[in-house]
């Protein structure tokens, strides 16, 4: 029988024999789980630790869970540490790459505005989106396995971002370099850069390239930005990380 997985935002060292879950997670057990007292339920804490629970009482308040006990087996932290910097896309398109990011065992997800977004974001709606973000990432934690939660960060501008993350590796079709031939320094800790729909503007790729960023292309195909998160993170595992055998 599959045990269900959710997150749960609480410092390991306040946990006791009893645990009360409020809302909005208590809802999620009751109503989309459709758990009951008697049922197992695993979940994993921010600090990257994994439990399992047995479901004590079920109320339209909250839920309390009982003999709380470390997993023995988690999912191990994926051997690649990249942060995922993503041109900010319209609609779903940017939950579809969080998502994936996160599957894929992204340590962080850098939102930023670049000159080509379609998508134009009130400064005073920042928070919210990347509430949303985090929420898609969260969801995408529990599904995959994984134990260490993929942080969505604030919004930034390119140049913010750029200043942050002076090294590390963009996407373009009309690099010179394949995803095969990343420096070493780059094959396992590493900055991704992926452009909006409209892909990096011309002055954006003048400043990675004089910031000496490494340009790479995948392949002959020009790729929706969706995909392209996906794509090269999938390519990157295969050659450097977990994918590797």
């Amino acid at each position: 029988m599959r045990v269900s997985r959710i997150y749960l935002p609480i410092d390991h060292h306040s946990l006791t024999d009893h645990w009360v879950i409020e809302q909005p997670k208590a809802h999620y057990i009751r109503n989309v789980l459709r758990l009951k007292p008697g049922h197992t339920l695993q979940f994993f804490t921010a600090s990257g630790r994994q439990y399992n629970a047995l479901i004590d009482s079920v109320n339209k308040h909250d839920v309390v869970i009982k003999d709380i006990q470390p997993c023995q087996e988690t999912v191990p932290q994926s051997r690649l540490a990249i942060t995922l910097i993503q041109g900010i896309n319209a609609g779903d398109r940017m939950d579809y790459s969080v998502q994936k990011a996160a599957e894929l065992g992204c340590v962080t997800l850098q939102p930023v505005l670049t000159e080509f977004c379609s998508q134009r974001i009130a400064a005073h709606k920042y928070e919210k989106k990347q509430q949303h973000w985090q929420g898609v990432a969260i969801s995408a934690c529990e599904q995959s396995g994984r134990a260490d939660l993929m942080q969505v960060l604030p919004i930034k501008t390119f140049i913010e971002v750029l200043s942050e993350y002076p090294s590390g590796v963009y996407l373009e079709p009309t690099a010179r370099h394949s995803i095969h031939s990343l420096p070493t320094a780059l094959q396992h800790t590493c900055a991704v850069y992926i452009g909006p729909e409209g892909g990096f503007s011309p002055t954006e790729l003048d400043h990675m390239e004089e910031q000496g960023l490494f340009g790479v292309q995948l392949g002959q195909r020009v790729l929706r930005t969706e995909t392209m998160a996906p794509v090269v993170l999938s390519a990157m595992h295969s050659l450097y990380g977990d994918f590797k055998p």
